[in-house]
């Protein structure tokens, strides 16, 4: 077991309202996180179309967890990403540089991965 971590998701929806939500993870190898708005259910429902802009985490530095992992619609994404991506301590986070796009209804998880 590593350091457990917790944090935020944005969503910027096309109507230009945000999204956003809280989630939770022990850090261990497969472990998907938890979302409070779900009531920590291991799944977060989009509610508008709309682009992930922005994912930050409330640590500096890995534990067990290498990298983060997005599903949508329990289909692997093949989007990958390494964990200190999501520092709060850098200006710039995943995916801030490249917003992933979301429709209304779709499912999203992250897994996090050693």
């Amino acid at each position: 077991m590593g350091t457990a971590f917790y944090g935020t998701i944005a969503i910027k929806n096309v109507d230009g309202t945000v999204t956003v939500d809280r989630f939770d993870n022990a850090d261990s190898d497969g472990a998907y996180c938890t979302f409070k708005s779900t009531g920590g259910l291991a799944f977060f429902d989009v509610m508008k179309d709309g682009f992930i802009t922005d994912i930050a985490l409330n640590i500096t530095s890995a534990g067990t967890t290498k990298d983060l992992k997005l599903w949508i619609n329990q289909q692997d994404t093949n989007i990958r990403w390494v964990q200190s991506l999501c520092f709060p301590n850098i200006n710039v986070r995943f995916p801030q540089t490249c917003p992933i796009p979301v429709k209304k209804g779709q499912r999203i998880q992250i897994q996090a991965l050693a």
